[in-house]
């Protein structure tokens, strides 16, 4: 519509002018070379019209003619990148088929058309990691640094690569450039810190992500929680046992229902001499969660005290959720301790009817050859675990395998923060 009305208003102003020019012609005198030419102005008009027309034309046409070498060769290239593009794709499709030798092939033929570009890089290393050509991956990688689109994928690859290899200055260095780049991606920095027992840069890390609004609030707290519960660990193993409880108390506010994080709180209370803090503190998660490192964790604190001591304790313990079965074997586990055989073989009798476990058929083994030694009355029940439905344990989200406790490494792959508390599957295989 608008390109209607500024038609209409284009043709009215030449029409007003073709008036005023026919009623107003004029006179034009032109003294050229001795010759006097006499014309009107609106032929004069006309004229410059014409040549101006008559030039513009020229120029396009020159210009198209002189253009022609660059429109070629333009066209070339896009038909050469269009072809790059494909193989480009059939490659992409082969290493998503597992096929490498056609993907192989399908990368080169890009390359040759699209030269080393970051995508070519990505798939030629991409491709010498299948075969296992560790060598041709570093220098592709190291290749990849030097573009911008690839350079956190590659910052971050041969970080891991130097980790595995306990090159751990070389993988700090290239984690910082790959969080420097995006600080999201935090846990491959974070686990360099934590392995080296860098607290302090640890928690700048942390902090540097919030700031950049790249963590969330559940993160925040979870990954502070592990470098506060690292740090403590570390200084209660060095007996520094002051610290280690403050550090204790801080884990507690990132993560209170953390079965590691208090369970490590109970021991830095006991090591101070908190019994009855650590006890406390076991009694209460247990209502909520019934684990085997917090039965543990009690009767290391209570280890020392008589033994119906020891016995009230537990079953005080035990009272605030007896329809666990994890209840039932941390009565039976204490029971045993003090060799109090009859309660010990009740407990576990009734966690046999609750579910049948591996553990289970494991502590009835242990029982009988405690309870009658000198007799192999026990081999039936390590023969009847073979087939007991296996018991949780801390398996690795990365490879798969179980750890006996809970670090922030995987013990199997080494990956950070991958260590979760779930059923192991019954035909698992660790």
């Amino acid at each position: 519509m608008i390109n209607l009305l500024l038609l209409l208003f284009f043709l009215t102003c030449i029409g007003v002018t073709a008036s005023w020019l026919a009623e107003n012609p004029g006179n034009v005198v032109i003294h050229w070379f001795g010759y006097r030419i006499d014309t009107s102005l609106a032929l004069i008009l006309l004229l410059a019209i014409v040549a101006a027309v008559v030039i513009a034309y020229t120029y396009l046409f020159l210009r198209h003619v002189v253009l022609v070498p660059e429109r070629i060769t333009k066209r070339r290239t896009l038909k050469q990148y269009q072809k790059g593009l494909s193989e480009l794709t059939y490659s992409v499709a082969a290493l998503a088929a597992a096929d490498i030798k056609t993907a192989a092939e399908h990368t080169k033929n890009a390359e040759k058309l699209l030269g080393p570009t970051p995508l070519t890089l990505l798939l030629n290393a991409q491709i010498a990691r299948s075969v296992g050509d560790d060598a041709k991956t570093r220098d592709l990688l190291d290749q990849m640094l030097d573009h911008k689109e690839t350079e956190y994928l590659a910052a971050r690859s041969l970080s891991e690569t130097a980790g595995k290899q306990h090159m751990f200055p070389k993988a700090l260095a290239l984690a910082k450039r790959a969080h420097t780049i995006n600080p999201k991606g935090i846990a491959l920095l974070l686990s360099l810190h934590v392995r080296l027992g860098e607290w302090q840069q640890a928690m700048q890390a942390i902090d540097k992500s919030v700031r950049k609004g790249k963590l969330s609030r559940t993160q925040l707290r979870h990954y502070r929680a592990i470098v506060t519960l690292k740090q403590g660990l570390q200084l209660l193993a060095g007996e520094n046992t002051l610290a280690a409880l403050a550090s204790a108390k801080h884990t507690l506010k990132f993560e209170p229902h953390f079965i590691p994080v208090v369970a490590f709180a109970a021991q830095a209370y006991a090591a101070n001499g908190h019994d009855a803090k650590a006890i406390k503190l076991i009694t209460h998660e247990w209502k909520i969660q019934p684990h085997e490192q917090l039965s543990a964790a009690l009767r290391a604190v209570i280890a020392k005290q008589p033994k119906e001591k020891q016995m009230k304790i537990i079953r005080k313990l035990v009272a605030t959720n007896p329809a666990s079965n994890e209840s039932d074997i941390a009565l039976a586990q204490t029971a045993m301790a003090v060799r109090d055989w009859p309660t010990a073989r009740a407990a576990l009798t009734a966690a046999l009817a609750k579910q049948e476990t591996v553990r289970t058929c494991k502590l009835l083994a242990e029982l009988e050859q405690y309870e009658f030694p000198g007799f192999d009355i026990g081999s039936k029940w390590i023969a009847r675990s073979a087939s007991a439905l296996p018991d949780p344990a801390w398996l690795c989200n990365s490879c798969g395998k179980a750890a006996l406790q809970w670090d922030a490494h995987c013990p199997a792959c080494e990956t950070f923060d991958s260590l979760e508390w779930k059923q192991r599957d019954i035909n698992y295989v660790g």
